[in-house]
Order: C-alpha cells, then structure tokens, then sequence
C-alpha cells in the first residue's frame, strides 16, 4: 500500500494552492467587501460610498477566484458585487439598504461556502 503522504505529494495542487493565482488576495478583498457591508447606512450618500467600495472589492474577489479556477465563487462574487453596484444608484435608503443587506447576505455565503469546501 502506498503511504498516504507520497499520494499527498503526487496529487495535483488545489486551484486555490497554484502560486500567483491570489486567492488570497480574493479573499482579503472579500473580507474588505464585508467590512463595508457591515453597518446599516446611516444616509444615502453613505449607503451609496459603502455600496460603490463593496462592488469594487467583490468584483476584485470575483476576478481572483476566477484566475484561480473557483468558478463557483467567482460567479458567487460577481452576483453579489452586481447588487452592490445596483445600490449605487438607487434613490431611496430603505432600497438601498436592502440591496446592501442581500450583498452583504451573499458575500458571507461565499466567505463560508470557501470555508467549508474550498475552492472546488
């Protein structure tokens, strides 16, 4: 029988192990997405800079998982980051306001997916 450790060591690497793919990065600019769907906005213009900072760290998440073939969090990513971008532009707080509750939603459901299975 063949020790588990030389299976271990000619298995081919994870997506998310390649050197240079960033995951990490993906995953810090997902944490950075967090961070700036975590408190209710206290006005439009607020909601609107914390809508515009999420979009942009989550498209960033988005495209780090994608270089490192994690479809499934990439397009995850993008869903949420397109809600954020949605909350851009809208005119009243209490919608704007849900659409940062959904992104928020949906960026800790790709942060724990993540977790739990990686990036397969």
């Amino acid at each position: 029988m063949i020790p588990l450790a030389v299976l271990l060591l000619l298995a081919a690497p994870a997506a998310a192990q390649r050197p240079g793919c960033g995951f990490g990065l993906g995953l810090e600019a997902l944490g950075q997405a967090q961070r700036s769907l975590g408190s209710p906005a206290g006005s439009l213009s607020e909601g609107r800079v914390m809508a515009g900072a999420a979009a942009g760290a989550l498209g960033e998440a988005a495209g780090r998982f994608a270089g490192c073939g994690c479809t499934q969090a990439a397009g995850d990513a993008r869903e949420a980051a397109g809600l954020a971008e949605q909350a851009t532009a809208e005119p009243a707080l209490e919608r704007l306001r849900r659409l940062l509750d959904r992104a928020g939603f949906s960026a800790r459901l790709v942060h724990e997916r993540l977790e739990r299975r990686g990036c397969g």
